[in-house]
């Protein structure tokens, strides 16, 4: 089935007269299997390449489904981003480098983040380092080292935490997929509950089960359960914008009464 796709795919070729790069085509297989089937594909009369993983659309894909490769591509360049404006700005007022970092080095660990936010506690410490290492620049304190003083210094500095932003953007993204806002083909998957729990508002969803961490942590089983256990008035809201504002002081305020 796929070379027959790849043969439509070089018709096509030949009647819009474009040609398509073999060496810039490549084949990734993705599957959990141990003994996967092993199949070459060819581009006209060259063999695809295989590799473990590619990037689209400036996400880096691997062909188990982890994102690991991409955390580390993003976490990368964040730091060297923010060592630049370290080197740069190590005498501007904490008002400039605080925009510096809003605009220059958070942007590049939030792009996308509905398809990777990871579940682990490793990939979540890792992203959230860039935030701690920027608010002792943006405070100018690297010598402080007693326990809770750099949540301080980011309370301080009214910052959210990555995580929280991430969870209130995929949020986000249901509430417009949910209320036609944006076209996502969820409508079939977003089925109301056979049954309502007290522990769910008003507007909760049937929760997709999964057996697998990699689909039981992809964006809509996941988003569902945070979801479902929003309290009604959030749910309520209509604007997207309002929603999310509100969303994300609501998860603010979760994380500040378990960290307390």
């Amino acid at each position: 089935m796929h070379q027959n796709s790849k043969n439509t795919l070089m018709s096509w070729e030949s009647k819009w007269q474009i040609n398509f790069n073999p060496s810039k085509c490549f084949l990734m297989r993705l599957t959990h299997a141990r003994s996967p089937k092993i199949f070459s594909y060819k581009l006209g009369e060259s063999v695809l390449k295989e590799t473990t993983s590619h990037s689209y659309l400036g996400v880096e894909f691997t062909n188990n489904l982890t994102w690991s490769k991409h955390i580390n591509n993003i976490t990368a360049s964040a730091n060297r981003s923010l060592g630049f404006i370290k080197r740069n700005l190590h005498s501007c007022p904490k008002s400039t480098k605080e925009l510096a970092y809003k605009t220059i080095v958070r942007p590049l660990v939030e792009y996308a983040p509905s398809c990777w936010d990871p579940h682990t506690k490793k990939a979540k410490n890792q992203i959230e380092m860039i935030q701690k290492r920027a608010v002792r620049f943006i405070q100018s304190d690297y010598h402080s080292r007693s326990k809770g003083c750099v949540t301080k210094m980011t309370d301080d500095l009214d910052l959210t935490s990555l995580e929280t932003r991430r969870t209130s953007h995929r949020l986000t993204v249901l509430h417009k997929a949910a209320s036609g806002h944006l076209s996502l083909p969820v409508g079939n998957l977003l089925q109301p509950p056979l049954r309502q729990s007290r522990l769910h508002n008003h507007s909760a969803y049937q929760q997709l089960y999964a057996n697998k961490d990699v689909y039981k942590y992809a964006f809509l089983p996941r988003t569902v359960r945070e979801w479902n256990e929003l309290p009604n008035h959030l749910v309520d809201i209509q604007d997207p914008t309002q929603f999310k504002t509100n969303a994300t002081k609501h998860l603010q305020e979760i994380k500040k009464a378990n960290r307390d």
